[in-house]
């Protein structure tokens, strides 16, 4: 029997993707508020607010960085939606980005890149870039031998993802290291430009996921036969 593959491509309908505005319309409201309010503090006008605690860019536990976490929380949620439809090793493929996400999601909630930039930078773009370079690999390699539909548009969207937190991170520092005195207004652009490219690729993620899932009868259970790949090869 020839292989059935279930993540075929399922792009949405624009009226199907109403959400994916809806969370891209929030970035474009919530991170621009976020930049007033970072120039209006560095320009000593925070009154300590709680709204100002909330708006800020990259404040823990502000609501910039709680809508990139809550992104990656939604991708391991669907990976393993996805992984409790599948069997053999496409539910292993799969646990593999529901955990990816997890670490994401608790990545971004507790700043771990800005703590290791600020104590080693160039040694955590190093590592950081040779971690998703081996990460991004393996989601490859294995997707293709496993012939995983998915695994193409979820391992391109994950890696633009690496290259808006690690590329933009790394632009913004040498802009910031080529000027004599760093402003407010720069610092506050700076922090502007990562975390809403960060938050936008994010959510290309989420929207790759979430259409490259495989539904719920896509994997039939055939007793007395062999599952293998991505779907089924039946050995008598």
């Amino acid at each position: 029997m020839a292989p059935v593959t279930p993540e075929l491509s399922r792009w949405p309908r624009l009226s199907d993707a109403w959400w994916v505005y809806a969370l891209g319309a929030v970035a474009l409201v919530l991170f621009p508020i976020g930049l007033i309010t970072r120039v209006r503090c560095g320009l000593g006008r925070c009154t300590g607010s709680t709204a100002q605690h909330l708006f800020d860019l990259d404040r823990i536990g502000g609501l910039p960085r709680l809508f990139t976490s809550g992104l990656f929380v939604a991708v391991c949620c669907l990976g393993w939606l996805a992984r409790r439809r599948l069997e053999g090793r496409s539910r292993t493929w799969w646990t593999a980005i529901a955990a990816i996400g997890a670490v994401l999601a608790v990545a971004k909630l507790v700043s771990a890149h800005s703590h290791a930039k600020a104590a080693a930078p160039l040694a955590t773009l190093v590592i950081g870039v040779l971690i998703a370079g081996v990460a991004l690999w393996a989601l490859s390699v294995t997707g293709r031998r496993w012939e995983i539909g998915a695994a193409r548009p979820i391992a391109f969207a994950l890696a633009g993802y690496a290259a808006a937190a690690l590329g933009l991170d790394a632009v913004t520092s040498m802009v910031e290291a080529s000027q004599d005195h760093v402003g407010a207004l720069t610092a506050a652009v700076a922090t502007f430009a990562e975390e809403l490219g960060e938050a936008l690729a994010a959510l290309v993620v989420v929207v790759t996921v979430r259409w490259q899932l495989p539904r719920s009868g896509d994997v039939p259970r055939i007793p007395g036969h062999v599952q293998d790949l991505e779907g089924v090869r039946a050995t008598p």
